[in-house]
């Protein structure tokens, strides 16, 4: 014992105990804390795994509306193409049944955007002869004019790969902003199976839907399905721009009692007194129909679109000259869009208006 430590206990009496508890105090104060053991924390652990695991397996990803995953198999329309071409021309495309627009309301006279349809039919408990009457939409470039469920007539078109036809009823399907997505038969709209009464028609007929698509229409594509399809047939579907499509069917007309320019051109009895803008119509309209029951117009020998200045009547207005001419003129008040002007003149031997060169 050293003598410091021998005069602290004399002054203070034994501190060996009271520094043996010191040290222990300092010992476990630096000593670091062990850890304790938390249900909560094993069981997110366990959790987070299980969760990412069910929403890889639950998640269908064809309901994803488009695939980011780069190019895939394309759709090769040419065998369908040739299956459908094949049952037009033998006229078995299509099975309408006219009765259904038995209910559509009757036009006595048939004018402006309106125009009746070429095709004769008759329906049950009348004698009539038959018409639709087939809406031109105003305003077809600037506003969503159809909507799903609408039936349209079209020309026959081949811009799309698989065509529409003239001589068949089509149904707008979907609209411009809707998400298209047709895969082996198997269609989508905005990430949804289609449900209608035509869809219901499709199956139990065993009717197969031809196309390919994963597609956004865009402001002037509308999406068009055969309204009257065959039973066991193969229909294309097509997206069809708006100044393809030749109207809406909204009425019907007789040929015995509805007043019409184009009851009178397809009876060929033009006897009446026509303006300038309807003679203009009836040269387009005979042009469309390939009739040619009006002489040719030279105006008309070099543009590739005429049946674009039927659809777009709304575009036009009429402009008088003098009491002998007139112009047409198509204004579209649209930046790049040039305006197309023709002028009409009244032919002296018959007092018809005609289309100048």
């Amino acid at each position: 014992m050293s003598d410091f430590k021998r005069k602290l206990d004399q002054m203070m009496g034994d501190t060996t105990k009271q520094e043996r508890r010191i040290k222990q105090g300092v010992h476990e104060r630096l000593r670091k804390p062990a850890k304790t053991f938390s249900w909560q924390v094993l069981f997110v652990t366990v959790a987070i795994p299980v969760v990412a695991l069910f929403l890889i397996l639950t998640i269908d990803p064809t309901n994803y509306l488009s695939s980011d995953k780069g190019p895939g198999v394309p759709y090769d329309p040419l065998v369908d193409l040739a299956q459908i071409s094949a049952l037009q021309k033998k006229k078995q495309l299509s099975a309408i049944d006219y009765e259904e627009f038995a209910a559509l309301p009757h036009f006595d006279q048939v004018d402006g955007l309106y125009y009746v349809d070429q095709e004769t039919f008759s329906l049950n408990g009348s004698s009539d002869a038959m018409h639709t009457v087939i809406e031109r939409k105003s305003n077809l470039f600037d506003e969503v004019v159809y909507e799903a469920g609408d039936i349209v007539r079209t020309m026959t078109n081949t811009t799309s790969h698989l065509p529409t036809y003239m001589d068949a009823y089509y149904e707008v399907i979907a609209v411009p902003g809707d998400r298209v997505v047709l895969k082996k038969g198997q269609l989508k709209i905005n990430g949804k199976p289609l449900q209608s009464e035509l869809m219901d028609h499709y199956e139990k007929q065993g009717i197969t839907i031809a196309g390919g698509y994963d597609q956004l229409l865009n402001a002037r594509e509308y999406f068009l399905l055969n309204h009257f399809p065959a039973s066991k047939t193969v229909q294309g579907a097509t997206i069809t721009p708006v100044h393809k499509i030749y109207g809406q069917v909204v009425g019907l007309a007789t040929e015995e009692r509805t007043l019409s320019m184009y009851m009178d051109y397809l009876s060929e009895q033009l006897t009446g007194n026509y303006t300038p803008e309807q003679y203009f119509d009836l040269y387009v309209y005979d042009d469309l129909l390939g009739f040619g029951n009006l002489s040719k117009t030279p105006a008309f020998t070099e543009i590739s679109r005429l049946g674009e200045l039927f659809v777009e009547a709304s575009y036009r207005k009429t402009v008088p000259i003098s009491d002998n001419e007139v112009e047409i003129r198509y204004q579209y008040g649209r930046e790049g869009v040039a305006d197309r002007v023709f002028t009409m003149k009244r032919d002296a031997g018959s007092d018809r208006w005609v289309i100048a060169q």
